[in-house]
């Protein structure tokens, strides 16, 4: 399933730019807007198993972008992503996290841990889709804090051949739509870069900037009318 076309040659294994999320209040109004805005629509993903988080899915091919909101805010204490979500939305962020694509996350995770990287467990995910189809995977996260951050998680899906959510269906309103560049910002740019090309290699799909604050500051995304910038 995975394509990794997109990774940069001689890391193994190799990795991808996977999904982009996006922080929201209310996912059917956050749907709404980024149809209305940018053309780009947005089905039905389903509920996180754990968390409290549920999703509204962007299709791009093997790409996709993730509307997620906290929809149980009681069990977001068991949830480092879910806290960053509220903490996102109430900061009125567009972004909170990017992720990366592998084929065999034990064999990138040794790869990061002999490279020095402090690194938290491996953690499994799943959620349910609203047609009953029970989506798995597998992430490492590579930061232990609670705060934003530049550096994207790494997931390996768990799912037969088809599934991957930026498979599915769509129209968006500039046809056939992939993800060309993310660009971050960060404090220390030169070391969220050298963390960068440790994950990604040397590669176009990324562009690192100086900034007061780490993380997403833009979203390209590519067609054939062109570019959409999502800021």
């Amino acid at each position: 399933m995975p394509d990794f076309s997109q990774s940069a040659p001689g890391l193994a294994p190799p990795t991808v730019i996977d999904h982009i999320l996006l922080p929201v209040g209310h996912l059917e109004d956050a749907a709404r807007h980024l149809d209305e805005r940018y053309g780009l629509q947005a089905n039905p993903g389903g509920r996180h198993a754990t968390g409290g988080t549920a999703n509204y899915i962007v299709p791009l091919g093997l790409q996709y972008l993730e509307l997620i909101a906290v929809v149980e805010p009681a069990e977001v204490r068991d949830s480092h992503l879910g806290a960053r979500v509220m903490e996102a939305v109430r900061e009125g962020k567009t972004f909170v996290a990017w992720a990366l694509r592998t084929t065999d996350l034990d064999a990138l995770r040794a790869r990061l841990l002999a490279e020095g990287w402090e690194l938290p467990p491996i953690a499994e995910g799943s959620r349910r889709r609203p047609d009953g189809q029970v989506l798995s995977w597998r992430t490492q996260d590579v930061e232990k804090g609670a705060g934003p951050t530049a550096i994207p998680f790494v997931i390996e899906w768990k799912i037969p051949d088809g599934l991957h959510p930026g498979e599915a269906a769509a129209a968006h309103e500039h046809g056939a739509t992939s993800v060309k560049r993310v660009v971050v910002g960060a404090r220390d740019p030169d070391e969220v870069r050298r963390r960068l090309g440790l994950l990604l290699g040397e590669s176009g799909m990324y562009d690192v900037r100086e900034s007061d604050s780490d993380g997403i500051e833009e979203l390209v995304l590519g067609h054939a009318d062109g570019e959409t910038v999502i800021r």
